[in-house]
């Protein structure tokens, strides 16, 4: 028998109405069908069936005591019991010890096109100038600059990131995906707060 403990994207929903859990289901179905869902609250078996009859991974966390590891300071925690929210409350999170290198890693500068199917990870920063193609992932667990059209993936762990806009993709934030509509063409500073994030003119 063999084991071995591998890096994994997580996404952590609440379901706290049946309604908006499909709402948010398919508005970002796309996203989700790449990540395992850890799924309590409001489990209806209307609920249960759809995440079957789309072959999505997903667990039924109930009663799980799952160690998860916190985005920004990488320390080892227990999940925490549900919360009553108004909406899925999505928190990305990776069951995964890291091992952090003694060199500080450097800025990731991008300046052709990212095609689709590429895939780029980074602990340091990365700074993109050009358009994020459709199935294009950019993964970074550090702060990231896009200066033109994300129509890709992009998950993005540190202090910081810079948008212009939101396409056809996906923009995940210290856990939070991103409102496309809140990006309008103009550069737009996205901070990470206590309470989630918060979006500043540039």
């Amino acid at each position: 028998m063999k084991a071995k403990q591998k890096k994994i994207r997580v996404f952590d929903i609440v379901v706290e109405d049946e309604v908006e859990f499909f709402e948010f289901m398919e508005k970002n179905f796309i996203l989700m069908k790449d990540y395992l869902l850890l799924v309590s609250g409001n489990v209806t078996s209307k609920i249960a069936d759809y995440l079957k009859e789309n072959s999505l991974c997903y667990v039924l966390s109930e009663g799980c005591n799952i160690k998860t590891i916190d985005s920004k300071n990488r320390s080892v925690q227990p999940q925490s019991e549900p919360k009553a929210v108004q909406e899925p409350q999505i928190i990305v999170q990776e069951k995964v010890v890291y091992h952090e290198s003694e060199d500080v890693a450097k800025t990731k500068v991008i300046t052709k096109p990212i095609r689709s199917g590429a895939v780029i990870e980074s602990e340091g920063d990365i700074v993109i100038f050009s358009r994020v193609n459709s199935g294009a992932k950019v993964i970074c667990e550090a702060n990231v600059s896009v200066f033109e059209t994300v129509d890709g993936m992009i998950e993005a762990n540190g202090d910081f990131i810079i948008l212009k806009s939101i396409g056809k993709g996906y923009v995940v934030f210290n856990g939070d995906i991103l409102d496309r509509d809140d990006f309008d063409g103009s550069l737009k500073k996205v901070l990470s707060t206590n309470d989630g994030y918060k979006i500043e003119d540039i």
